[in-house]
């Protein structure tokens, strides 16, 4: 799962932790930032809203610069990624999806 806004990101979690009783410990995250953004702050701002250690967060992808222009509605943050290690779980997850 992965989106821009904590919330989001926060409900899944919920759903991970009440409805599939997944184990915390599996959770991992990453974050995909554009070339403007401190990965450091970054990395700050979605620990700090998640609730998580900084160690849960694994690699930092950063995009370069793309075409000429700018963006005009960057993410601030960037895109945080969850992932957890069940493969049953995600298989099940995948399938309800239609």
């Amino acid at each position: 799962m992965s989106n821009s806004d904590p919330k989001v990101i926060e409900k899944f979690i919920e759903f991970l932790i009440k409805i599939c009783q997944i184990n915390t410990n599996k959770l991992r995250f990453n974050l995909i930032i554009f070339n403007d953004v401190d990965p450091e702050r970054a990395l700050e701002y979605w620990s700090k809203k998640l609730k998580v250690s900084n160690e849960k967060f694994g690699k930092i992808t950063v995009i370069p610069p793309q075409g000429k222009g700018s963006y005009k509605k960057k993410s601030k943050y960037g895109v945080c990624s969850v992932a957890f290690g069940n493969i049953k779980l995600k298989k099940w997850i995948m399938s309800q999806l239609g």
